[in-house]
């Protein structure tokens, strides 16, 4: 599952950093974030050592250190702004001396790398899950991002995703917007069997955002992501390209008051078996259908 050509993958990774350089996460990175807690809540895994792949973005730490205590985390970015930033907010509040002591004697919350996503500083079978909320769709190559995820994952270990889907900001694309095609559940599937995961499991949830004004509406669709597409316009817009922009949006306000925009968000895990490889490559694929149409 290469990224659909047409696609700028500098402008993919860039775009990335940008939206990991933020004091808090946005409100859909963590509504993602909490939704795959919940399905790793029925999963029997106790795993030592987890990777969480394109970290800055994330606020998931401290959730992932209730969920497993005693679990080592280490979060992973290519972009050395995003993981000071990831720093920052992780970093505990330090008030007078007996905090201060308590906080020395207390093990770090996590161990902050810069990599980039498919080349991670770690050896192969070394961990036990991989973590990655609202990234694989913004990947160059996310074959190879997945690739790596089984590398570096040992026998046993899990894989945890979610990702943009195919019918996300389908309204903006009606009115023209020009935007990267997002990917289909079942091209994920495929894809994780082809890299030799066994059983994975993929299900969609899909969202509808609304918003009162449609500037609001354009600023925060701006933080979940950019054009990357290889022919978008390089110049600066002008005040009345916005304007039109903004009268268009409009059009989408419903009769309740609110503009509504959908999203739909692709949720999967797989297992690294035992075996290097699946026999003949093949294993089942399940998938969930969850949320309305």
């Amino acid at each position: 599952m290469n990224a659909p050509p047409g696609l700028d993958p500098i402008a993919m990774r860039l775009q990335a950093r940008r939206r990991a350089r933020v004091e808090s996460p946005h409100f859909l990175q963590q509504a993602v974030e909490r939704g795959l807690i919940e399905r790793l809540e029925p999963v029997r895994l106790a795993p030592r050592r987890i990777a969480l792949a394109d970290a800055g973005a994330s606020g998931v730490l401290h959730a992932l250190r209730q969920r497993f205590g005693e679990a080592e985390l280490l979060g992973f970015d290519d972009d050395p702004r995003a993981i000071g930033a990831l720093a920052a907010r992780i970093a505990p509040e330090r008030s007078g001396l007996l905090a201060r002591l308590r906080i020395v004697r207390e093990r770090p919350l996590a161990t902050l790398m810069v990599a980039e996503p498919a080349r991670l500083p770690l050896a192969t079978g070394s961990v036990d899950l991989v973590w990655s909320a609202l990234a694989l769709h913004a990947q160059p190559q996310p074959d190879a991002q997945i690739a790596e995820w089984r590398r570096v994952l040992g026998p046993g270990g899990l894989v945890a995703f979610a990702c943009y889907g195919v019918d996300t900001l389908t309204e903006l694309r009606g009115l023209g917007a020009r935007m990267q095609p997002f990917p289909d559940m079942h091209d994920l599937g495929d894809a994780l069997v082809a890299q030799g995961f066994a059983e994975p499991v993929v299900d969609t949830e899909r969202l509808t955002i609304t918003w009162r004004d449609p500037a609001t509406c354009l600023a925060e669709i701006r933080q979940w992501g950019g054009n990357p597409l290889a022919e978008r316009f390089r110049g600066l817009l002008t005040p009345r390209h916005r304007l039109e922009w903004l009268r268009a949006i409009e059009s989408l306000r419903r009769p309740n008051g609110l503009i509504a925009v959908s999203v739909e968000l692709i949720y999967g895990h797989a297992w690294c078996p035992p075996e290097r490889r699946l026999p003949d490559g093949l294993a089942p694929i399940r998938v969930v259908r969850r949320g309305g149409a």
